[in-house]
């Protein structure tokens, strides 16, 4: 039997894709990467949104650890010397900060070189500002102290119960506000509350920048934003028009969250009203006097807003 083979040369190579084909594959990919993309950015916010109230809920045990061993709150500020402590300072030791705290010149915080560092505890993660700016040099030249994102409620202006003691004209335009909890010259109990702890914000965000202002950063961060005030007496007892009236660590709310412009005390960063502004899309993280965070959105009724930055206004508030 005699075997024979036969081979046969193929001769036609594998078709590949033709220049259509690797266009529509390019066209279906880029579709799927701008489908996928705004859910990846959306989750990446949420995250970083959490991260954000869980650094504010430390700051939240901090000042209730802080009035669990002192029977108050801290003061809000503290004068008649910016360079005494404000609230951010006094809670340290109760949100496991001690040796940072054990490091400040409690005369002159101005001097602590300390702050110079950075603290995640004090962040906003969506934050686009500077954690240390050292941007501005007039009266005092900038330490570059590090600028937390949140900041103390001093109350409201005007007083949604339309009480007149309750704030005072500063010299260098805004009002001065002592119905909130953390106030200028004064210690507040959770007594002093009476709308109730969980019903009033304490601290708010401030981690954006006003859109239309030259600059842009108007965080309370003159001097040194763990400073005190420049007055010695409660905004209840204060003559505003005779007092050279400028501090550090609260804000009075005159203005809406994320407002667009910085009107008189929102316009420098020394001032009474400082804007509480946020990265978070459609509003900010907020501290209750419980301890609790919450988010407010900046469409919130501003009355219905500014009654919850008062402590004992006696008004009637929703979550709008």
């Amino acid at each position: 039997m005699k075997l024979s083979f036969r081979f046969v040369l193929h001769t036609d190579r594998p078709r590949g894709f033709t220049l259509v084909e690797l266009l529509v594959v390019i066209a279906i990919i880029g579709v799927l990467v701008g489908l996928l993309l705004p859910a990846v950015q959306t989750a990446r916010e949420a995250a970083r949104r959490s991260s954000c109230s869980s650094n504010f809920a430390q700051v939240g045990k901090g000042l209730l650890n802080y009035e669990s061993a002192r029977m108050s709150f801290p003061m809000g500020s503290k004068g008649n010397n910016v360079g005494l402590p404000n609230w951010r300072v006094h809670v340290m030791p109760f949100m496991e900060m001690t040796e940072i705290y054990e490091q400040i010149t409690m005369t002159n915080v101005f001097a602590s070189t300390v702050l110079l560092g950075k603290f995640p505890q004090w962040w906003c993660p969506s934050s686009d500002l500077k954690m240390n700016p050292t941007d501005w040099s007039t009266w005092f030249t900038n330490p570059g102290h590090f600028v937390p994102a949140f900041i103390g409620i001093a109350g409201a202006a005007p007083d949604p119960a339309g009480r007149t003691t309750m704030n005072f004209n500063s010299n260098y335009g805004g009002i001065w506000c002592g119905n909130g909890m953390l106030v200028p010259n004064e210690t507040m109990r959770p007594a002093d509350c009476t709308d109730g702890t969980s019903n009033v914000i304490i601290a708010g965000e401030q981690s954006a920048p006003v859109p239309l202002v030259s600059g842009a950063d108007l965080r309370n961060r003159y001097y040194t934003p763990w400073g005190g005030v420049t007055w010695s007496t409660p905004v209840s007892t204060t003559n505003g028009g005779s007092t050279d009236s400028w501090g550090m660590g609260i804000t009075g709310v005159r203005y809406k969250i994320n407002p667009i412009s910085a009107a008189a005390g929102a316009n420098a960063p020394y001032g009474a009203n400082t804007a509480l502004t946020s990265r978070h899309a459609g509003g900010m993280n907020a501290l209750r006097a419980d301890g609790s965070t919450s988010f407010v959105s900046e469409s919130i009724d501003f009355l219905n807003f500014q009654k919850q930055c008062v402590r004992d206004d006696g008004q009637v508030t929703s979550e709008q």
